[in-house]
């Protein structure tokens, strides 16, 4: 069995997630409003190493945390470890953090992780980041529901949220504070 899925994500007008100096406020108050909700309704939210290290977020509401660390690349100096929420490390190392628990996978496969959570009794995650992390979810097909805010500004240097493939995604288009929501309904091939 696997946990349902979510995917947001915040992105610039072209496409980008982060700027290339890290850390970047997209979301505008009424997209943090819906995120927040978002963070409450699930049992986790999921953000990979790389966004640990670039952005050091806490990750409010939300119930639990997980980061995926396949090579525990982690130590206990972030946020993310305070103690504030139940905070599991998915990684390939026998390591431990403090205020953490580590979840040891003999497979780095998202659908095997996914399947590993959902025996630990999470039944409902929210994938927020980053790049690399997103994209795992989406090559393999493995989402619910996926949600894109975007704001009508530009970053000129950073990650792109879709690497390039030949994808045909459809979608359903709302207008939400100063940009507009995309809640996407599948991605092809």
């Amino acid at each position: 069995m696997l946990p349902q899925i979510t995917i947001n994500v915040a992105m610039s007008l072209n496409g980008k997630i982060s700027s290339g100096n890290g850390r970047y406020s997209i979301s505008d108050a009424t997209d943090m409003e819906r995120v927040i909700s978002l963070r409450k309704s699930v049992d986790a939210v999921l953000i990979g190493a790389n966004t640990v290290i670039v952005d050091d977020p806490v990750l409010h509401y939300s119930k639990s945390r997980i980061v995926l660390d396949g090579e525990f690349r982690l130590s206990g100096k972030y946020k993310i470890f305070d103690g504030s929420a139940r905070t599991y490390i998915v990684t390939t190392k026998n390591k431990h953090i403090e205020n953490a628990l580590t979840v040891l996978v003999s497979s780095t496969e998202i659908k095997d992780i996914m399947e590993k959570l959902y025996s630990l009794g999470i039944k409902s995650i929210l994938v927020e980041g980053g790049v690399q992390v997103i994209n795992e979810f989406l090559e393999a097909n493995l989402f619910d529901r996926f949600f894109v805010y975007m704001n009508p500004g530009l970053i000129l240097s950073g990650k792109s949220l879709f690497q390039p493939a030949d994808r045909r995604i459809e979608y359903s288009v709302e207008q939400s504070g100063r940009g507009i929501l995309l809640s996407i309904k599948s991605i092809h091939q």
